[in-house]
C-alpha cells in the first residue's frame, strides 16, 4: 500500500517510529555526543529494514540531533562554539516566552506549570535522568504556552531538544534533578508575581551551569572557534 505520495506507507509508518523511538532515546541521554548510529542496528532497535532507519536518521539530522560523520551517521557532537550559541538562542526564546506569559498569564496557565512542578517534586528520587528531563521539557513549554503563540512553542522545542543533547555529557557533575527543580520553583515564583525581569534571571542562572561545565572541559575548542 502506498501514500498520497507514491511511497510506501508500512515503511513511512516504520521510519515514523524509528524516528520517534531513537529521538526518546537521544533526549534521555542513553547516547553521549559523537556515539555512531549504524543503520542497521537502528533498523533491528525498531523492528524494521534499513530504509525506515535511514529516513529516522535524515530527521534527525534535520532536527540537530545527528550528524554525518564520513558514510555513517552519529549522534552530533556540539562544540563549545556551539554550545553557546545554542544557548543564547535558548535564552532570547525563553526571555520573549516570558514576558508573553507574563503578559498572558491566567489562573489556568500557570496551574499547569504548578502541576509539572508538583510531578518534578513527586519524582525526583523515582525516576530516571532521562524521565526527568521529559519533565523538564514539559515545564520550559508550558511557559511558552501560556504566550499562545504556537510558532515560538515550535521552535523552543526544536532548541530545547538540541540543549537535553548537549546536557548529556555533564549528568555525571551537574546539580541533578533536585537542582533543576529548586530553578524552576524560582522561576514560577517570578511568574506569579508577574516578574518577568526575575524570572529571565533565574533562567539566565538555570542555564549557566551547563554553559560553564562546556566552558572548563572545552577550553581549547573556545580558544580555537573565537579565532577563526
Amino acid at each position: 500500500m502506498h501514500d498520497v505520495n507514491g511511497n510506501d506507507a508500512g515503511s513511512a509508518s516504520l521510519g515514523d517510529q524509528a524516528h520517534e523511538g531513537l529521538k526518546t532515546r537521544i533526549l534521555r541521554h542513553e547516547f553521549l555526543m559523537g556515539a555512531v548510529l549504524k543503520e542497521d542496528e537502528v533498523a533491528s532497535w525498531f523492528g524494521g529494514s534499513r530504509i525506515p532507519a535511514r529516513d529516522a536518521l535524515r530527521r534527525l539530522e534535520q532536527e540537530g540531533l545527528v550528524e554525518r560523520v564520513g558514510r555513517r551517521y552519529a549522534v552530533r557532537t556540539y562544540s563549545y562554539p556551539e554550545i553557546l550559541v545554542t544557548y543564547r538562542l535558548r535564552a532570547a526564546l525563553e526571555h520573549l516566552s516570558v514576558e508573553l506569559a507574563v503578559a498572558n498569564r491566567s489562573a489556568e496557565g500557570l496551574d499547569r506549570v504548578a502541576h509539572i512542578l508538583e510531578l518534578q517534586r513527586a519524582s525526583l528520587q523515582t525516576v530516571s535522568r532521562g524521565e526527568f528531563s521529559d519533565l523538564d521539557t514539559a515545564f520550559h513549554l508550558s511557559i511558552a504556552e501560556m504566550s499562545q503563540l504556537e510558532m515560538l512553542q515550535r521552535e523552543l522545542s526544536l532548541i530545547l531538544n538540541r540543549a537535553r543533547l548537549i546536557r548529556t555529557n555533564e549528568l555525571a557533575i551537574d546539580a541533578g534533578p533536585e537542582g533543576a527543580y529548586r530553578d524552576h520553583c524560582r522561576i514560577f515564583a517570578a511568574l506569579q508575581r508577574g516578574d518577568a525581569g526575575t524570572a529571565k534571571a533565574e533562567l539566565d542562572y538555570h542555564f549557566a551551569t551547563t554553559v560553564r561545565l562546556h566552558a572548563m572541559s572545552s577550553a581549547p575548542d573556545a580558544t580555537q572557534g573565537s579565532a577563526k
